[in-house]
Parts: structure tokens; C-alpha cells; sequence
């Protein structure tokens, strides 16, 4: 058995081999796609979620609080307990802004030797959302301080009411090519791993050789494993090179372990290719094939977050997103490489992953199966 496979992937790597048009697609395009990667554009930042630590529990910080809750940009999902429940929540991308109000906020905002402080912990794993939702926090607290001047005639409170001491979790700097480009390579290997899979059997049927394939002998099973692993190898060597690129080239942080970020891309690429495998029973020629590939394609960028936060989809579009394993995916990848995520933080991903995975494969399994006899 195993000796009839290596065989048939053997077969299908000398086919690719003779393609040059396709090696160069299969090596040098995904290099220049993600060499001139492009600044993104974001649509307008709305109702993210906002985690409020409230140490003092007076009046002032319920106001604070309330102008805060206020803006259109933040939405008030959770008031955690301590410190150490707010870490928790900006870890599993529950929260994109976390305000502290110190004990004694309310006596230092009216003092005028002291200022008050508050503290503004930000997600900076998307640089967009984080500079959004922090100007909106501090444009709030510096409204909220002017109006405590005005009416209590602070006298030091009308130039400087509050001291705010901002820290930035996970991207500092707030560089926007530690988000973009984690979610390039995961697109990339989503590209690469759909197209080969899916004119594998097409360019069988097209130039004549499918039915030689069927008299052969060889088991159904030992056909679609054989089919499916020159797609698997082809992705796990783009996304080896893509990963060096990142980290060596564009200095993209890689917090995480190696070790989890590399079994979860192959759990993500054996889906794809077993999808891909499936558009392949379908189509009758390569040309359709590619095209229904493309379609794919804009699908799973619209579902996927790659383009729009999938927050900002619609209640609906967010239900069916669940089932898109890209999604998961480019989840995985910024959350390992930039906050250094660990499986009790991702379990959720990695379980739909690795279902959506399974249910992809047995669904191509039969598929093709059924096509073949």
C-alpha cells in the first residue's frame, strides 16, 4: 500500500515539476505577495468591547464610567474583579481597552495638588482598533475632567484633571505590520494549498488520463491520500518559508511556541486541501476549476476577518463565519505569534479547526470516492 502511494505522489510531483508557469506561482508569487504587502484600510471603529477596573466605587468614577460607555467607539462588555481577571480578558481578545480607576480617584480629582490617575491598558495586536479606542477613552476622560473643573472649580483640574499612564500590551509600538502580515502568510497558505488541491483531478480529467487512474491499481483511499499529500507538502514548505520572511525580514514578533503554531497550520492546511480536493471532483476542466477557486477565495476573505473584523459583520455573517477554518486560523497565527498563546486560551479555535477539519475531509473522502467508481 504504501509503496503504491509514494508511487502516485511521486507521479504527481513530476507533473508539477514540468509546469515552470506553476512553480514560479508556487514559490516566487507568494514571496512578492507578501514582500509588497500593502497598508490596510480599516472601516470606522465601533462599539468595542471595554473592561472597567473600579477600585474606588464612588460617584465620580461611576460618571467616568458612564462618559466612557458614552462613546460611540466603546462599549462596556465587563467590570472584572482585579488585575489579574483584566490580563485574562485582554489575552483572549475579550476586551480591546481596559480602564483601571485607582482607589482614592475621587479625592484626588478634586485635590488640587494631586492629579488623579487612571490607567489605559490597550490590545495593540491590532494597531487600528487600539489607536482608535484609545483616543476615543482619552477624549471621554479629558470631557468627564473638564466638566468636574467647571462645576467644582478645580483650579489645577481645568489644565490637567487626570494623569493618564497608558501601557500597550503585545504591540508597543503599534506597528501595523505585526497584524497585516501574520494574516498575509495564513492567506498565502490558504492560496497555495486551494489551487494545487483543487486542479489535481481536473488536470487528470482534462488530459485524458483520469480513467487510466481508475483502472489502476491502486484503492480509492490510496488515490485521495496520494492526491492529497503533494498539496500538503507544497503548503507546509510555503508556510516554512513564509514564517522565516516574516520574522527575519519584517521583524514580526514570534512569541509563541513554534511547535504549537506548526501543528495547528498543518491541522489548517490538511482542511484546505481536502476542500480543495472536493472543488476538484467538481470541476471538469483546470480553467473551472481556478475559478471556483477565486470564488472561494472572496468568500473566505469576506468570513475570515482578513479584511473586516468579523465583530463588524452581522449577526448572521458572524454564525456563518464559525464555519470557515481560515477564520480560525488567522486567529491562531496572530494570537501565537504576537501575545504568545497558549491551547487553554485557543482550545475554542483549535477545536472548531479541528473539527471543520475532519468534517471537511470525510465530506471530500466520500466525495471523491463516489466520483471515482
Amino acid at each position: 500500500m504504501f509503496d503504491r502511494i509514494r508511487n502516485l505522489v511521486r507521479k504527481e510531483f513530476i507533473q508539477i515539476s514540468r509546469d515552470r508557469v506553476l512553480i514560479v506561482f508556487l514559490i516566487l508569487a507568494p514571496v512578492l505577495q507578501l514582500a509588497l504587502l500593502a497598508q490596510t484600510t480599516s472601516r470606522s471603529i465601533r462599539e468595542r468591547p471595554l473592561a472597567v477596573l473600579d477600585l474606588d466605587r464612588s460617584h465620580f468614577s461611576r460618571q467616568l464610567i458612564a462618559a466612557l460607555e458614552n462613546t460611540e467607539t466603546l462599549s462596556l462588555c465587563c467590570m472584572p474583579p482585579d488585575q489579574e481577571a483584566v490580563r485574562r480578558l485582554l489575552d483572549r481578545g475579550q476586551a480591546d481597552l481596559a480602564v483601571v480607576i485607582p482607589a482614592g480617584f475621587a479625592d484626588r480629582l478634586l485635590d488640587a495638588d494631586t492629579p488623579a490617575q487612571v490607567q489605559l491598558i490597550a490590545d495593540g495586536t491590532n494597531n487600528v482598533v487600539a489607536s482608535n479606542v484609545l483616543v476615543a477613552a482619552e477624549g471621554a476622560i479629558a470631557r468627564f475632567g473638564g466638566q468636574v473643573a467647571s462645576k467644582y472649580g478645580a483650579s489645577t483640574a481645568a489644565a490637567d484633571p487626570i494623569d493618564f499612564r497608558v501601557s500597550i500590551r503585545y504591540n508597543p509600538t503599534l506597528n501595523t505590520r505585526h497584524y497585516t502580515i501574520p494574516a498575509q502568510v495564513g492567506f498565502i497558505i490558504y492560496q497555495v494549498t486551494l489551487a494545487v488541491a483543487s486542479v489535481s483531478l481536473a488536470r487528470e480529467r482534462e488530459v485524458g488520463t483520469l480513467e487510466q487512474l481508475i483502472i489502476a491499481p491502486l484503492s480509492r483511499l490510496e488515490i485521495i491520500i496520494g492526491k492529497a499529500v503533494p498539496p500538503l507538502v507544497i503548503g507546509a514548505v510555503d508556510f516554512a518559508l513564509m514564517l522565516a520572511i516574516t520574522i527575519l525580514v519584517f521583524d514580526v514578533p514570534m512569541r509563541g511556541s513554534l511547535a504549537l503554531l506548526a501543528a495547528l497550520t498543518l491541522l489548517f492546511i490538511v482542511a484546505e486541501t481536502s476542500w480543495g480536493l472536493m472543488i476538484s471532483t467538481i470541476a471538469r476542466t483546470q480553467q473551472q476549476a481556478v475559478l471556483f477557486v477565486f470564488v472561494q477565495a472572496m468568500l473566505d476573505m469576506t468570513f475570515s476577518g482578513y479584511l473586516v473584523p468579523v465583530k463588524n459583520l452581522p449577526w448572521l455573517l458572524r454564525l456563518i463565519s464559525n464555519l470557515v477554518p481560515m477564520q480560525h486560523y488567522l486567529a491562531v497565527i496572530r494570537n501565537i505569534m504576537l501575545k504568545a498563546a497558549t491551547v487553554s486560551v485557543l482550545w475554542s479555535h483549535i477545536a472548531a479547526l479541528a473539527g471543520l477539519g475532519l468534517l471537511i475531509s470525510m465530506l471530500a473522502a466520500f466525495n471523491l470516492s463516489r466520483r471515482l467508481d
